[in-house]
């Protein structure tokens, strides 16, 4: 399997040399002859200039750690190795410990593949695992040593007990407000290390550990992220060398360009979304949907912007893509402040209220000032009329017939004042005769 690897990186190799007649010529008799190097061979032939060094390498990494390294039992300078953790495109990861016994202490130890030291050489590979070193976050699996052993460049680290994001997230049932948390501490982790000048270029699950305390934990940050030395393709760069997950990797990345924050960003919303998944929140949709667009330009410009806007959702404040909705805004007001929104809202009611009644009092009591004004006009008219020249020949009955008249004829008197008058002016007095009969009526007995 080895040699096979090797013969289709010598294949690809010698086609680059050749004209475009005289690589057809040899694919055709390499395909009659050898079809399953040939089968090899044809996707890298096929793919553009900029990701043929990248799908080379992979393949070629992918063989050689599928062959190679097997370390288990091994001592390692001070460290004993004892059983594999995890193998991939880049290395082995192996549990350890100190061999000299000054410390009890679980680590684990990744063994980049030979191959890739010999690409990208130790010193750039060291430079990366330094800057790794200087990550100090407790979110961020620490990295305390490194070395060189049989030509593999291997880097000591925390080892981390726990599972996977995947795994805890079909284990556990969170609510909102737990998954939130989770994601806000992934954010800062990553946010933390490119404070640093440190990208992670292979977020996804299977990077985030969860511990026992449900805390996050970052592992496996790329090492040949930041490396640009001379490969065998002119056209390329060896940064683009970079191991990732399809479904969670950018575009850009996914393309062989070089990576930016952005980068990260896009994984990150990719992660949000799956800790997310199967959620209507539409909150969580924009975040995702920002942090996800193809166009890195249009993503949030910092994970710190990601992540406030996390943040906010847990203080029940809008986030940034939702501020200029006011009804938005104010239920998040109610949700975030219940006892006080409820204060305020029945003080207003009570406020408007009192207001209405105040303001209906006076509107009854301006009414009631013009019906008085308009009856003091009606009786000094009559008075007026009474001193005429027709005022002894004028009887009771003629004046009250006046008043009603005029009374009725007064658009400015309200209907009901108008009625109660009438009914005044209708009702008979008491004769007078009849009070002094039974004023005698009373003495006599």
């Amino acid at each position: 399997m080895q040699k096979q690897s090797s013969g289709s990186t010598e294949v690809f190799y010698h086609l680059m040399d050749l004209s475009d007649k005289e690589k057809s010529l040899y694919l055709e008799r390499l395909k009659a002859e050898q079809p399953g190097l040939y089968q090899q061979v044809l996707p890298l032939i096929n793919e553009e200039p900029s990701e043929q060094i990248t799908s080379l390498f992979g393949f070629h990494a992918q063989r050689v750690t599928e062959t190679e390294l097997d370390l288990t039992n091994t001592l390692v300078d001070k460290y004993q190795i004892s059983h594999e953790l995890g193998r991939g495109g880049m290395g082995v990861v192996y549990a350890a410990s100190r061999a000299d016994r000054t410390f009890e202490q679980d680590l684990a130890v990744k063994f980049i593949q030979p191959a890739l030291s010999h690409i990208l050489g130790e010193h750039a590979l060291f430079q990366e695992a330094q800057l790794l070193a200087h990550l100090n976050h407790p979110c961020i699996a620490k990295v305390f040593d490194g070395g060189v052993y049989e030509e593999s460049v291997y880097i000591v680290m925390e080892r981390v007990e726990g599972e996977t994001l995947s795994l805890h997230l079909q284990n556990r049932s969170l609510n909102e407000k737990q998954k939130l948390n989770l994601f806000k501490e992934i954010c800062s982790a990553i946010e933390h290390a490119h404070q640093k000048q440190v990208l992670h270029a292979d977020l996804k699950p299977e990077n985030i550990l969860i511990d026992p305390l449900s805390s996050p934990k970052i592992l496996d940050f790329n090492l040949t992220q930041k490396v640009k030395q001379p490969v065998p393709n002119k056209n390329t760069d060896v940064s683009l060398l970079t191991a990732y997950s399809k479904a969670y990797a950018s575009p850009e990345q996914a393309a062989g360009q070089f990576l930016t924050q952005q980068s990260d960003i896009y994984s990150l919303g990719k992660i949000l979304a799956l800790i997310f998944d199967s959620s209507s929140n539409l909150d969580i949709d924009l975040i995702v949907e920002k942090a996800t667009h193809h166009e890195p330009y249009r993503r949030y410009t910092s994970v710190s912007e990601l992540r406030q806007d996390i943040v906010r959702m847990l203080e029940c404040r809008p986030i940034s893509l939702r501020e200029k909705h006011p009804l938005h805004t104010l239920s998040k007001l109610l949700k975030r402040r219940p006892v006080q929104s409820a204060l305020t809202i029945l003080l207003l009611i009570s406020g408007a209220t009192f207001s209405t009644t105040i303001f209906n009092k006076n509107l009854q009591l301006q009414k009631e000032k013009q019906v008085a004004e308009e009856m003091m006009y009606e009786v000094t008219s009559l008075l007026f009329h009474a001193k005429g020249s027709n005022a002894a020949k004028m009887s009771v009955g003629t004046m009250l017939e006046l008043t009603r008249r005029r009374i009725l004829s007064n658009p400015d008197l309200p209907k009901d004042v108008k009625q109660k008058m009438l009914l005044a002016m209708l009702t008979p007095a008491p004769e007078k005769s009849v009070t002094n009969k039974n004023k005698s009526s009373s003495s006599s007995n």
